[in-house]
């Protein structure tokens, strides 16, 4: 595991200028958050990439930003839309293969919306198995706004998929959701394949690792237990830190921890004690 920090921490600064500002402070693993059609382009993933080459960087994964249409395009009863939207994804599916990026994040279906979600889960399988073509893994986060942040979608998605999914956990969501943490553990238990990590005060519910309420080492055991092998990354926004430094040192203290977090074998009762630091 390492911990890394997404672009999407320096929004509104363009993409490459973040990625560029990661590579001046000596970030290795990075998240790559695009944010609008044109870094889409040839011409600026060539842009990534020699940025990400220069520097020996590595992106864990890739976030799209049309996140907020996958409503429209993959649970709609109008057909063109499941084509146009496929059309969309396979060029990130392709900016992937090209800065060799293994994982996109999905946020699937909004809640409110009739459409059966297990048709949308079928769409998602069509996802995953383009992205499959790339060498790519598709990964469904939990998001508050969409049926996903709920830990009972978790769960049937894990249903009617066969257990064909990959998840992203990312824990403000979770909060925001206002879900236990272990319970989001618990139904997406042996399929995270990302973390996106932030913390929380009183005042703010995002910020960075260590200055909040919390408790990272029963939950980096928790994610052991759960046969995690995916990269942690930090992804606030930029009203939640202070300063790159204090990224920097967030993610070294995490790395720190993580390494730390030993799981001793047939420890269910150590389990259910470290569950219970996480409420």
């Amino acid at each position: 595991m390492q911990c890394g920090i997404s672009t999407s921490c320096f929004y509104p600064q363009e993409t490459a200028e973040a990625l560029s500002a990661l590579r001046g402070a000596g970030v290795e693993t990075v998240e790559i958050f695009l944010n609008t059609f044109s870094e889409l382009e040839l011409s600026y993933t060539e842009r990534l990439r020699s940025v990400l080459q220069d520097a020996g960087m590595r992106a864990a994964a890739l976030h799209p930003f049309t996140s907020g249409m996958e409503t429209f395009f993959f649970a709609s009863e109008y057909g063109g839309r499941l084509e146009d939207g496929l059309r969309i994804y396979r060029r990130y599916f392709e900016v992937c293969r090209v800065l060799g990026i293994p994982r996109v994040v999905f946020h699937g279906d909004y809640r409110q919306t009739p459409f059966p979600f297990q048709r949308h889960c079928e769409n998602y399988l069509l996802l995953r198995r383009t992205a499959r073509e790339y060498g790519v893994d598709f990964c469904q986060e939990n998001v508050v706004r969409c049926k996903c942040g709920l830990p009972e979608y978790v769960r049937q998605m894990r249903e009617y998929t066969g257990d064909d999914v990959s998840f992203v956990l990312d824990v403000k969501q979770q909060r925001r959701a206002g879900v236990q943490l272990e319970e989001m553990l618990d139904a997406m238990r042996g399929k995270i394949a990302h973390v996106h990590l932030s913390d929380y005060t009183q005042q703010n519910d995002c910020t960075a690792p260590g200055t909040g309420g919390l408790a990272l080492e029963p939950f980096f055991r928790e994610l052991r237990r759960g046969g995690f092998a995916g990269d942690i990354i930090i992804e606030l926004y930029r009203s939640g830190f202070s300063s790159m430094d204090e990224l920097l040192a967030s993610a070294a203290m995490v790395n720190k921890i993580y390494a730390g977090c030993s799981v001793a074998s047939g420890s269910e009762r150590s389990s259910a004690h470290e569950m219970s630091l996480l409420r």
